[in-house]
């Protein structure tokens, strides 16, 4: 698979978030800060595997209870364990106006693979994608076990993920 010109570039985390929370509204469902993070790192790696390009300009960091997006917790943190009702705000400086940033519904591609990592991944909860995501081998514990200081965080370089994610691919064509 090829992405189109208009993919090429990552797109803002928020923008990725916000995309995620419309196709759980699509799907009478709710996120919380936990499942959103999991499945905005699914989402990620699943791009990388598919396209060869970061679906996100921010890097993965592996705190000690998962991989996290920076600025996707300290936007949501504060939900807690609650579902997620409102959407992530940014300042548009050209405009000097807040907006709420989104993948443009043009770029079907990400459109159709967030639909997708939602079929797949929607049903669980953050807890059991949590646990998805410290399976043995997985870029998590790769990154987190060679955190020998064990640092509050250390990143999760996307070379590591799209390995990770581009081997689940070629397990489930063999």
């Amino acid at each position: 698979m090829e992405a189109s010109d208009f993919t090429k570039m990552p797109y803002s985390s928020l923008a990725v978030v916000n995309s995620l929370l419309d196709v759980a509204d699509e799907n009478n469902s709710q996120i919380d800060p936990l499942k959103l993070q999991k499945l905005i790192y699914f989402a990620h790696g699943w791009n990388l595997a598919f396209y060869d390009i970061p679906l996100i300009d921010e890097q993965v960091q592996a705190w000690k209870y998962g991989p996290v997006i920076n600025s996707v917790y300290h936007t949501f943190k504060d939900y807690g364990d609650k579902p997620i009702d409102g959407r992530a705000k940014t300042i548009d400086f050209s405009d000097m106006k807040i907006v709420t940033p989104r993948i443009p519904p043009t770029d079907t591609d990400r459109q159709n693979l967030l639909r997708e990592v939602w079929r797949l991944y929607g049903k669980y909860t953050g807890i059991q994608l949590s646990t998805m995501s410290h399976m043995s081998d997985s870029p998590w514990s790769k990154a987190w076990d060679q955190n020998i200081e064990k640092l509050k965080f250390v990143s999760i370089s996307n070379d590591i993920i799209k390995g990770y994610f581009k081997g689940l691919l070629n397990r489930q064509s063999t």
